[in-house]
């Protein structure tokens, strides 16, 4: 199934069903990159910088089950120690257990974690399915914004974390994991000169991507895609 792109869907208005959508694949696929680990690959933590995979999994099912499903009647959170263990830095929240610290915890095990992201994920389809104010929908469409960045940090958490092994071991032994030959380079060229930087549309954007404003820079190109491993230059 191809991923919808979320500023379509914020610029159209998506209905319960597409946020749903959208959901269910960024949930998905947090847990496909977890896939090629071992439960002890998922639980260390390789700098204080750095988070276990482990806890990546946690912490944005809490981010969902604190901000949306805690408000809704009936609502009965997993494991209520998790409200403390799995915070980062919402301060407003309450206590959090120390960032480099996260990989002292041994316990819950991985199989925990996935049963409470299955919890959260039920939950979430039930408020869904049974309609969400406009509150609660910038808040869903703010957690999947905020799940893809943990995706980013999965694989350069465990990166940095295999790397230190001196076994070197590989995150994935299927090669090439992107296309050798991804189509012919263009190249955009931009004049030095005031350019206007940050967000500008209607769709989602982090706070510290506004407001917009000017800057001075120096002329540049950019490629017209991302390098990739096979990638021929002349």
């Amino acid at each position: 199934m191809t991923p919808m792109p979320l500023p379509s869907l914020i610029g159209a208005s998506p209905s319960a069903t597409q946020l749903l959508q959208l959901f269910n694949q960024t949930r998905q696929r947090t847990l496909k990159l977890a896939q090629p680990l071992s439960p002890e690959d998922c639980a260390l933590q390789s700098m204080p910088d750095a988070s276990p995979v482990k806890w990546h999994l946690a912490h944005t099912s809490w981010f969902f089950e604190t901000f949306i499903l805690e408000a809704r009647p009936g609502y009965l959170a997993f494991d209520p120690a998790y409200r403390t263990l799995f915070n980062s830095y919402y301060v407003s929240v309450g206590d959090r257990h120390p960032r480099p610290e996260r990989g002292l915890i041994s316990r819950p095990a991985l199989d925990d974690i996935l049963r409470y992201r299955a919890h959260v994920d039920a939950a979430m389809s039930n408020a869904l399915s049974a309609g969400l104010d406009e509150a609660a929908r910038q808040l869903l469409i703010l957690g999947i914004n905020h799940e893809e960045q943990h995706q980013e940090l999965i694989l350069t958490d465990v990166k940095h974390l295999l790397w230190k092994n001196p076994m070197r071991p590989a995150y994935q032994t299927q090669w090439p994991l992107t296309a050798i030959e991804p189509g012919p380079a263009r190249w955009h060229a931009f004049e030095k000169g005031l350019h206007e930087i940050g967000h500008a549309g209607s769709g989602f954007a982090f706070d510290n991507e506004s407001p917009r404003h000017c800057e001075y820079s120096q002329g540049f190109e950019l490629q017209s895609h991302p390098v990739t491993h096979g990638a021929r230059f002349t």
